[in-house]
Formats: structure tokens, sequence, C-alpha cells
């Protein structure tokens, strides 16, 4: 080897070890870059977890004190006196959503992956849900506390609050939509178990907040805050089943000013009869079968379609007293039930005992029959003119639980809707934007047929001066088929079982005639006379009913744009008795994508139902209002 050589050797041995050098301190330098990297990714995730454990402390401690607070007393005062709380929560629950929002899509992977992966993967949701509501309530606190009185918060207090502060009120719907929107994309069933069920009694609330909200600037103006206004208070007894829901037995007049009841009383719906005014005439029904040539108020809500009845009711109150209503809502037992349970008990003065749900019905008929009604005409016109003193007694004593403003809150909201749903309380009213609302939301006992969709509703009028509805059961079996193909019109077998659960030995004739019983329960132990309607769509062709007295067989255009058949039967007690009504639909309701929506009537209970389409067959019970189903 030449020194040449040599030497070349030495320095490509010192480029070796000085490319080794560097490539080491590179390699040093590469790891001391990744080190602070995951250094600074530990900090900020450090950060981000301090963040959303504080976040996530400050909003358990708060809700905490409030959860405590709320189960001792959940009035409004409680949640105004723990106002910061409310706020802090919110903000708590805000700043959550904030910090694991980039985070959301790894949560929605553990969908399935533990027992608790569906709750996880809905967490983003039920933050949203949890962020906006509680934001929500901040913001509504902060708008209507400053305007109400110090001290316990009644209800008039809050009605006049709300009023003053409508528009304000208004801005806040954007909230209540959002948590909407994002609690209706949530799967409560796959929820945690102790989330479904609060989960699931928030759902079909949550869509009407935000348009609640919209109206409220209207609220000024139905609670008399530009000047008095006048509501018609319709008691409506569905043991005698009428058109919207049953017998117009009281009449109660409410007024309101300045967001308080300036004035609420009530009457025996006879005692608003004026027979110095012309009245119209009664339907033909009424004429043939009770001899009631003449409509009353009494009588007036013989339309199953409210706003058609309210105009009616409208005109004839406005002729008999000489004042125009701003209002009409109608009440009926069920609501009582629900109101009094949601109240708790509530105390009726000269009642040894409180009513509530339980109680309720059983204390009114008791309160119906109090006064003996012998043969002696003094006691029978004494108890004649006084059996339904009890309203205003019952009335009166609700509405001073309400204005006390102890009770809960929630329970009154869920109250009132589910009284809503069932149709066991009605809204008709004057202003057209609120109606208008109140129509949107089903609220308002509208009839309810949709576009291109098949539709029936049963409608029961008792005819018999008695109160047998309230020991009758009914069901109903609705077949469709497309017996000429799947483009020709369809044929219905529509058939009524109404099953009278009160047998009387020995009665072997019905004739419709009008007395009292010694008690209320004598009312219920007679033959039902009925005039049965069943709504259809517009165009639906009648081939037959059977079951049926044959002279009173109908077929007519109905209200809301339905087609109806009606006819005239009687049965006796105990029995059980079968209508079928067979007809064509229109021949734009096709197999292909059919619909059907059935309409509960209200005041007639849950209606039990088998439904076939064709050869696939079903069952349910129907309790709300509608109920919609489609083919697929």
């Amino acid at each position: 080897m030449s020194a040449s050589q040599g030497i070349k050797t030495m320095d490509q041995a010192g480029m070796d070890r000085s490319t080794m050098g560097m490539d080491w301190r590179r390699f040093v330098t590469f790891r001391r870059g990744v080190l602070v990297v995951l250094l600074v990714l530990a900090l900020l995730a450090g950060v981000k977890l301090a963040r959303v454990g504080g976040q996530g402390w400050q909003g358990y401690r708060h809700g905490l004190v409030l959860r405590d607070a709320l189960e001792a007393d959940r009035s409004l005062a409680v949640l105004i006196d723990h106002r910061e709380d409310v706020e802090a929560v919110a903000a708590a629950l805000a700043g959550l959503e904030k910090e694991l929002r980039p985070f959301a899509f790894l949560l929605r992977w553990m969908d399935g992956v533990t027992a608790y992966g569906s709750t996880l993967a809905a967490a983003p949701d039920l933050l949203v849900v949890g962020a906006e509501y509680a934001t929500l309530a901040a913001r509504a606190l902060s708008v209507i506390a400053p305007v109400l009185p110090a001290g316990d918060v009644d209800v008039e207090a809050l009605i006049q609050a709300v009023g003053s502060q409508g528009e304000a009120l208004a801005q806040l719907s954007g909230y209540a939509d959002r948590a909407a929107a994002a609690l209706a994309s949530v799967d409560v069933a796959r929820l945690h178990p102790r989330l479904v069920q609060p989960l699931l009694a928030l759902q079909p609330l949550s869509p009407l907040l935000g348009d609640s909200l919209q109206i409220t600037s209207a609220i000024p103006q139905l609670l008399g805050m530009n000047g008095p206004v006048t509501y018609l208070v319709l008691v409506q007894n569905n043991h005698e089943l009428r058109g919207t829901g049953g017998f117009i037995t009281g009449v109660g007049v409410l007024k309101v000013e300045r967001g308080r009841v300036a004035d609420l009383t009530f009457s025996d719906s006879y005692a608003v009869d004026n027979l110095e005014v012309s009245h119209p005439p009664a339907p033909p029904q009424m004429q043939k079968y009770i001899k009631a040539d003449l409509l009353f108020l009494r009588d007036a809500n013989w339309s199953p379609d409210l706003p058609t009845s309210a105009r009616t009711i409208d005109t004839i109150y406005t002729r008999d007293k000489g004042v125009q209503v701003d209002g009409i809502i109608t009440v009926d037992l069920r609501a009582v039930e629900l109101l009094v349970g949601a109240l708790g008990q509530v105390e009726v003065e000269g009642l040894d005992k409180p009513i509530t749900a339980a109680n309720v019905v059983q204390v009114i008929k008791e309160l119906w029959g109090t006064t003996p009604t012998g043969d002696q005409r003094g006691n029978f016109m004494e108890w004649l003119h006084g059996r339904k003193d009890f309203m205003p007694l019952i009335a009166q004593a609700i509405l001073a639980k309400l204005k006390t403003g102890r009770f809960n809150y929630f329970a009154l909201i869920g109250a009132a809707q589910k009284s809503m749903a069932e149709r066991a309380v009605q809204l008709w009213m004057r202003e057209a934007n609120v109606q208008a609302q109140l129509h949107a939301w089903g609220w308002d006992g509208s009839l309810l047929p949709q576009a291109d969709a098949d539709f029936v509703a049963l409608v029961d009028t008792n005819l018999g001066f008695n109160k047998v509805d309230a020991v009758m059961r009914r069901s109903l079996d609705y077949r469709v088929y497309w017996l000429d193909g799947p483009s020709e019109p369809a044929t219905v077998q529509a058939t009524i079982t109404y099953e009278h659960s009160q047998p009387v030995p020995g009665l072997e004739k019905c004739v419709i005639d009008a007395y009292y019983g010694e008690t209320y329960d004598d009312m219920t132990e007679r033959c039902y006379f009925d005039y049965v309607r069943l709504y259809a769509p517009r165009g639906s062709k009648l081939v037959s009913v059977q079951g049926v007295d044959s002279d009173s067989i109908v077929s007519r255009s109905g209200e809301a744009g339905t087609q109806v058949f009606g006819a005239f039967f009687s049965m006796q007690p105990g029995r059980t008795h079968q209508i079928t009504f067979t007809y064509r639909l229109p021949a734009a309701i096709r197999q292909t994508g059919y619909r059907l929506v059935i309409q509960r009537q209200s005041g007639s209970g849950p209606l039990p139902i088998r439904w076939q389409v064709a050869n696939r067959a079903f069952t349910g019970t129907i309790t709300q209002n509608t109920f919609v189903w489609a083919a697929r």
C-alpha cells in the first residue's frame, strides 16, 4: 500500500467519523425537537384537560347547589335566588361544549364500544342541548327578574313580567331552536338509563319552546297589557260526548287585565241563554232526536272542528250577552285531573279533604248530587238550580293555588302540554298570528287531514240526555284494499265496536227521555243514543253503512276539506254493538306512498285500533290528538 493510499485512507476515516458525528448531532437535535413537541402537546393537553376539568368542576359544583335548591322547592323564586348558579352552569356547559367540539368525531367512534358507548357518542349533542337551554334560562332570568316583585312570585306576577318583556324574550328563541335540533338527533332510548326518562319527557316539548318564545310579542295583547281582554272557558263534560269533546255543562268568563286575572266567574250553561234574541236553527239530527229546534250555546259545539264550532259559539254568546270575547278555551274532566295532579292537591272551601288527581272526578260526582232529588218539587228545584255550584268553588280553589306560586312549575308545564296533546284542553284565539301558531301545534282542536293522505276521524255525539260515555268503550278496525289494482281507488271497511260496560237487567226498550237520576252514576246506566260520524278524505264515496238506522244515513262534504258519513243508532246497557262503514277513497290516494292519518276525538279517551293496509296488519292505541302511519 502506497503512502498516498495510506493518507487517503486516513482522510476517509476522518470523514466517516465526522459524518457519524453530524448524524448523531442531528439525531439528538431531532430527538430534542420531538421531545419539545411532545412536551408542548402534553402541556396543551394538560391546559385543555385543566380547562375541561375546571369547567366541569364549576358546572358540577353549581349544578349540585341548583339541584338541592330545586328539590326542596321547584318555584320560580328559587331560580331567581340562584341566578348566579344558573349563569355559572350555563358558562360551564358552553365552555365544555366548545373545548370538546374538536374531539366530537372521536367520541362518536365510541358508539357501541362499551355499555356507555352510546351515551359518550351522544355527548357532543347533549352538551349542545345543555349549554343552549342553560344559556336560555340564564338570559330569560336576566330579562324578567328585574321586573318581578321581591320574594315569592305568583303566576299573575310572572305573566305580567313575561307580557312586559315579550320582544326581549322573542329574541331568545334561537337558543331553544338549537337545543331542539340537537336533542332531535339523539336516540334517547340508547342512552344511560338515568338519562332516558327525563330526555323522553323533554323531547316532545323542546320543538314548542322556540315557537312559544317567538309569539311572546303577542303576549301583551293576549294578557290585557294594552287593555282588558275576555276569554270564554267552556267546561265540557266528556261523559256526554259532543263534537269538540263533551256537552258544554258550564261557562266561565275569564277577564285578564295587565297580566292579572281581574275576574273569573262560572255559571250553568243554561244560564247563558237569552230568549229575547234570535238563535240559529239546530242541526237536523238534534231537531229529529232530541227535539231541539234552536241552537243554544250548550249545544253549539256540534262540529268536531273547534274553529268551526268556535265561530258559532262566538256568534251565539255575543248575541246572548252583548259581549265579544277574545278567545275560547275548552276544558274537560281529563284536563282537570291533569291540572290538579300537577298542583299536588287543592283545598276547596266546604270540603273536609283536599282534591287530588285520584279523587277529583269522584268528588265532582258527589258534589253534583249533594242536594236530594226527591219527589217534592221544592227539593228538586233547589237541587236543579244549585247542582253546578261546585264549579266556581273548584275553579277559585285552583286559581288560589296557582296564585301562591308554591307548586312544581315543571309539572304544571308537563300537564299543560299533555292536556293539549290529548285535546283535553283546546284553544281558539281571535288574534290571527297566535291562532295560526296554535293550529301549527295542533292545539286549536282542528280536524287535521293531510294532502294526498288517507284520513279517518271517528266522532260520536251522545243524544240521550245521559252520561253513558263514562262507561262506554270503543275500538276501530280499519281496513284498506286495492281490489281493482294498486292504481285504482281503494275500498275502505271501517268497523267500530262499542261496548257498554254497565248491564241493567230487565231493560227491554230504549227511549230517549230527558230526566235526572238520584245519583250521577244513575245516568251511566242507560241506553246509548249516538249519532256517529266518520270523517274521510274529500271525494270519498259511501257504499254502505251497517248497524245503524237506515233512514239516518248521510254523506256530505265536511269541515277542513273532508267527506263525512253519519248515521244514528242506539244500544242497550251491557251490550256490544258494531257499525261498519264501507266506502271508496279518492283515486289520488294510491297504494304506492300510502299514508294514513288517524285523529282521535277530543274527550273520547284512548282509542284501540287495528289497521290493515293491503295484506299488512298492525295494532295500537291512540292517546294523542293524531297518529300518522306511512307505508314502507
